[in-house]
This record gives structure tokens, C-alpha cells and sequence, in this order.
């Protein structure tokens, strides 16, 4: 009897051990790589912690990683299933994952939160503009692979002392800024102005011309003819004639504009943080043209996380901690870590978000941005539409150096680009 009872007792001690076993078993880790440093990494830390105190299911761990080959690294991960469930990027760059099965469709989570009366994550996401919630859901199958995090964008910087001793105004259109540059190209004998990601300022005058972007469902660009070919033409022409300035004479455009060999330039509002004017001369900064014949557009940058492909609780994991680092009041804090707008309206009315707005610095260019954030756009993030900006800027340079005509031109990038969407 004795040994028979000591015979149960063990037996029942390790059922016992087991169900505990199983309730103390290991969180999920969930992995972030990432390649920022300062400020922004700081908060990435800071938000992991915070989430990994707040619940036991999941670990985050953020993976500080070299800037040169991320991508390259990122990729070869993933696609041996060791990679990240996380990077930061703009949308463009999910095309890839997605295409390759390789990114997480976090709309199935949504779904399930929804089904079970959370609709945090989905009302959160309503809260974007438009057309940035057109580029959220704008992937050629529907799915939801990424999400903005923080948005910034082009702003016009120019030489304030040169345009008021001219008695000029920064530009709100189109035939403005040439006419501009005309001004200070004929009194000075420099260029007028410089574009600083020229493929977004092509892309705007196509909107703002009424010509469409892609076609998705027939995969072909909507654009070319003789509107663009207008476009090209004028652009090589200012560009002949020496009011715009096609590529940098120093090694940055906010160098060129600092030191006066140009006396404008559109591009990133980071760079007020970078220009310091030479020869007594002060910056200015303007909203960047914004509309042209009754068309608004405005090419708003938006850089967030996108969602790799690991295991399900993986994955799931993953999706908890956006939500989590997306909710208003984590998300106006990462946009003041970035220097940048949160685009969420939700966030926009979180108190902490308008005390950094309100007291944002004299020397900032963010209300240049904010300025134009309500006509916001963006384009599909589909198979080849990353080839297609640089083929926009490629046709454009051979009309500037004379290379081809604007029609010719015009023509072959039409066709590059439809082949860039069918490969």
C-alpha cells in the first residue's frame, strides 16, 4: 500500500508539474530592426520596455542594425525566416515582402479585434487622411502591410535677404516660380532653383495636370502624351536658360543655397535643420506649390512599420505592439522624436501632440508641412512602382541634357514604366 501510495503521489506530482509547466511557459519574442539612432531610438527602446511591462504573452527586442545593406540583410532574413517581424519604412517598400508572401496581412487582426468589440486599431486608422488611407489599404490585393508612423515632406527653402532685396515672394505655383527665377537669374546671374527629389515634384505637376497616376487593375501608367510632354519641355527649358539648376554644384542642395550659388531649393523639411547661411544672409521657408489649374496635391512623406512574416504568435505579437506604439498618446510622442506631423487625427487632438505643435521652434519647417497635410497624397504601392520614380527622373534628365525630345522621351518612359508594372 505504501508503495503504491508513493507510486500515485508522483504521478500526481507530475501532472501537477506539467500544468504549471504549461502556464509558465516562455513569452513570444517579437524582433524590431532598425537603423536609427538618437532621439528616435531612444523612444523605439523606451516604447519596447514600456509594452513588454505592460503584458507577459510578448517580448519586443529592438535590433539596432548597420545603415549600409539593411535592406539587402532585412531581406535575406526574412526570406529564411529569421528575420524581424518589424522595420520602418515607407510603403513602397512592402510591395516586395508582400509580392514575395513575405509580409503579415494585419487586416485579419483588425478583423478579429473588431469581432470581439475592440475597434481601437480600426478607428485609429480611420482617422487618416484620404488619401493616406488610400495608400494604407492601396496594395494590389487589398491587404494591409504597413502603416504610417510619422509623416514629413518638401518645403520651400530660400535666401529671405535675396528675395526681399528683389522684392519677390516665395512661389505658390508653377508659372510663379519661373517667373521667379527669371527675376533673380537676369539680377544676380545665379540659378533661381534647385529641386531636391525632383521624382516627387514630377510626380506633383502630373496630379496637379490631371493626369492620374497608375491603373492598377490594368497595370499601366495613366500619364504621358502631350501633357507631359509640356512638362518635360518646360522644365529642360528653365533649366536651359539658367533658371532652375538640374543637379547640385556642392554635394547638397542646402550647401548650395547656404553658401548662394542658388537661391532656392524645394525639398525634405529636414533640412532646417542642416542649412546654416552664409554671409549674413537669412533662411526662409514656405509651404511647397501645393495646386495648379484647381488641382490640389501634396506629396506627403509617410514612414511607419511594416509587418514581416514569421510564425503566427509571431506575427500576432507583432500586431499588438503597433497597436500599441500607434495608440495617440505613444504616437505623438515618436512624431516629436522624428522632428515630424503625426498624420492620425486621433492623435492630432492628444494634448501632448499639440503642446509639441504649438511650441515647435521658430527655425522649424513642420508648419510649412502642416500647411499642406489636409491635400496629402499618395500613389499605389503596387509591383514596379518603385522603378517607375526613377524612370520619371531618367527621361527627364535626357530632355535636359538634350539627349532626346520631350515627345520621344515621354514616349520610351511610358513604355519602361508599363513594363516595370507587368514584371
Amino acid at each position: 500500500m505504501k508503495k503504491s501510495s508513493l507510486i500515485t503521489s508522483l504521478v500526481l506530482a507530475s501532472l501537477v508539474f506539467m500544468g504549471c509547466s504549461k502556464k509558465v511557459s516562455e513569452p513570444t519574442t517579437v524582433e524590431i530592426w532598425h537603423t536609427y539612432n538618437g532621439s528616435q531610438q531612444e523612444y523605439l527602446v523606451n516604447a519596447a520596455e514600456q509594452f513588454n511591462n505592460s503584458q507577459s504573452k510578448y517580448v519586443v527586442k529592438v535590433l539596432a542594425q548597420d545603415y549600409s545593406g539593411f535592406a539587402d540583410t532585412v531581406y535575406n532574413a526574412v526570406a529564411n525566416g529569421i528575420g524581424p517581424s518589424i522595420i520602418f519604412n515607407y510603403g513602397s517598400t512592402a510591395v516586395d515582402y508582400a509580392n514575395e508572401g513575405l509580409a503579415v496581412d494585419i487586416s485579419k487582426f483588425i478583423a478579429e479585434d473588431v469581432k470581439k468589440g475592440d475597434t481601437s486599431m480600426q478607428d485609429f486608422i480611420n482617422s487618416l487622411p484620404k488619401a493616406m488611407l488610400d495608400e494604407v489599404n492601396g496594395f494590389a490585393d487589398g491587404g494591409m502591410y504597413y502603416l504610417p508612423g510619422a509623416t514629413t515632406g518638401p518645403v520651400y527653402f530660400y535666401n529671405k535677404t535675396l528675395f526681399d532685396e528683389l522684392g519677390l515672394n516665395p512661389p505658390t505655383n508653377w508659372e510663379e516660380l519661373e517667373s521667379v527665377c527669371k527675376t533673380i537669374y537676369e539680377k544676380k546671374g545665379i540659378p533661381g532653383f534647385h529641386s531636391d527629389g525632383l521624382v516627387d515634384n514630377i510626380q506633383t505637376l502630373i496630379l496637379q495636370n490631371g493626369m492620374g497616376y497608375i491603373d492598377v487593375a490594368n497595370k499601366k501608367v495613366l500619364f504621358g502624351g502631350e501633357k507631359l510632354e509640356k512638362i518635360y519641355q518646360w522644365y529642360a527649358d528653365c533649366c536651359d536658360k539658367g533658371y532652375f539648376l538640374f543637379n547640385t554644384i556642392g554635394k547638397y542642395a542646402s550647401e548650395d543655397l547656404a553658401t548662394g550659388a542658388i537661391a532656392s531649393f524645394s525639398g525634405s523639411c529636414v533640412n532646417d535643420q542642416y542649412i546654416t547661411m552664409l554671409n549674413g544672409a537669412e533662411l526662409g521657408m514656405a509651404p511647397w506649390i501645393s495646386s495648379a489649374n484647381g488641382i490640389d496635391f501634396y506629396t506627403g512623406w509617410n514612414r511607419g512599420p511594416i509587418f514581416l512574416k514569421r510564425a503566427d504568435d509571431v506575427d500576432r505579437g507583432a500586431y499588438e505592439f503597433t497597436k500599441f506604439f500607434l495608440s495617440p498618446k505613444m504616437n505623438a510622442g515618436w512624431a516629436k522624436a522624428n522632428s515630424a506631423l503625426s498624420p492620425y487625427g486621433l492623435t492630432t487632438k492628444e494634448s501632448e501632440y499639440q503642446e509639441y505643435i504649438n511650441n515647435l521652434p521658430a527655425t522649424s519647417a513642420l508648419p510649412c508641412v502642416q500647411a499642406n497635410l489636409s491635400v496629402s497624397g499618395s500613389f499605389p504601392n503596387v509591383t514596379g512602382s518603385a522603378q517607375i520614380r526613377n524612370i520619371l527622373v531618367e527621361y527627364l534628365n535626357n530632355v535636359v541634357d538634350k539627349k532626346m525630345t520631350a515627345k520621344d522621351a515621354v514616349a520610351k518612359m511610358v513604355e519602361d514604366c508599363n513594363k516595370a508594372l507587368n514584371e
